[in-house]
């Protein structure tokens, strides 16, 4: 946890949501250009700022109405408050006939490990002191900062002057990921690379058949990861082990919003320690 957490004093029930019947309600469209299953609470990183697409239905309009924010740590059924009253959107024009579309942005606590934050929204008269009406509740999970050092730290050059990690493929969402976190990589260009080095890591972002046979077969033996969404399989991560390296092919979206995305981060760090685990030993 933060340090914000600790001066937290008192611990409140989990206010249930709104009943059904009550008309005024919010939702959550778009988080920052990453849109979200709706099975899925959304992931965000601890001390981020992130923007949020909202539409709020079920308000007659007022001329002078805010929109804010109060922020829970859940444990279990028990709801801890973080934060009050945050003002994310003045004088907001709502229409009753249809929802309206409201993009606010919100500052995230920092945690220490991985939490889950409830962010309860209200509308407020600024001219009134009538109490506010609630419009619900949206679930977030955030993570801790640690989660892409660790990821950096797992492919920093095992020597001195020879990147772990090499790139290639026509894609470059991995690319501009790592460069932005300042860890050194070789590019092998757009094509399969003629060698493989066994000690080292290959990935390949690729967008053809062809190019997934060929790299699949040209990289026999190697420590490799083709992302590579493939019809054919449902969306997962496929690992085929030999006793001379290991291939595991990406059929997920990960690559997609490497950046904000704390979970893809997750992903990508099994995805390396599945290529770096020893081999297995022979019989």
């Amino acid at each position: 946890m933060s340090r914000i957490f600790y001066c937290i004093v008192g611990v409140w029930p989990l206010l249930s949501n709104l009943p059904v019947a009550a008309l005024p309600s919010i939702d959550l469209i778009d988080l920052g250009g990453r849109v979200q299953p709706s099975s899925v609470v959304p992931a965000v990183f601890g001390g981020s700022e992130q923007r949020l697409d909202l539409t709020v239905q079920g308000i007659t309009p007022q001329a002078d109405t805010s929109l804010r924010a109060d922020l829970f740590q859940l444990a279990g059924s028990l709801a801890m408050p973080i934060a009050r009253n945050i003002r994310l959107e003045e004088s907001i024009a709502l229409s009753q006939a249809s929802p309206s579309a409201e993009q606010v942005t919100l500052k995230f606590p920092e945690v220490k490990q991985r939490a889950e934050i409830l962010v309860r929204l209200s509308l407020f008269e600024n001219t009134s002191q009538n109490t506010p009406t609630q419009l619900g509740d949206l679930h977030f999970e955030v993570f801790p900062a640690s989660v892409t050092r660790e990821l950096v730290e797992l492919l920093q050059p095992k020597s001195e002057g020879t990147p772990q990690a090499v790139v290639f493929g026509p894609g470059h969402k991995l690319r501009h990921f790592l460069a932005a976190l300042h860890v050194p990589i070789e590019d092998a260009g757009t094509g399969t690379p003629d060698r493989f080095d066994p000690a080292r890591l290959y990935f390949g972002e690729l967008a053809t058949d062809q190019q997934f046979q060929e790299a699949r077969d040209r990289g026999a033996g190697a420590r490799m990861a083709l992302f590579f969404l493939d019809d054919t399989l449902p969306a997962g991560v496929y690992a085929d082990r030999s006793h001379s390296g290991v291939l595991v092919q990406v059929t997920l979206p990960l690559l997609d919003n490497l950046a904000d995305d704390p979970r893809s981060q997750l992903g990508l760090t099994k995805i390396i320690h599945l290529l770096s685990a020893p081999p297995p030993s022979a019989n």
